[in-house]
């Protein structure tokens, strides 16, 4: 009696697939669960290093972005030039690894410029780029 009532079952599911009352929407929700889920076991995926490192790296970004309406005299230049040169060695390494990681190669470049623009501020603060400016003034 089971198996007849899945034989059942079967001819059910069939008859509703030929007839237009099968939803087309369904169709497309099980390609977007066939993505998901082949994202979720991609050598990139959120299973991975190679996905939560980028992750935790995004605030870095974040941090610099919220130090952007700080004064320049609270900036170190130590620290921001450390960043800057963390943020370029690790884009290579992101563009170099096997699968290429763009999630981590997009973080490093964002990191990149936030810190390059943190350590400009801080140059101007110390004075460093305003004596290009006074020089081209005076002539």
């Amino acid at each position: 009696m089971r198996l007849s009532s899945l034989k059942i079952l079967v001819n059910l599911v069939k008859l509703i697939r030929r007839s237009h009352y099968f939803p087309r929407r369904f169709l497309r929700v099980w390609s977007y669960m066939a993505s998901f889920r082949a994202f979720l076991n991609s050598p990139v995926g959120p299973k991975t290093t190679h996905f939560w490192g980028p992750v935790a790296n995004w605030g870095f970004v974040a941090a610099g972005l919220a130090d952007i309406n700080k004064p320049p005299e609270l900036i170190s230049g130590n620290m921001t030039g450390a960043m800057c040169i963390y943020s370029a060695l690790f884009m290579r390494f992101a563009w170099m690894v096997q699968p290429r990681n763009y999630l981590l190669l997009a973080c490093h470049v964002s990191n990149e410029t936030v810190q390059l623009y943190q350590l400009s501020r801080w140059a101007k603060g110390q004075g460093y780029l305003s004596q290009k400016k006074e020089e081209s003034t005076s002539q």
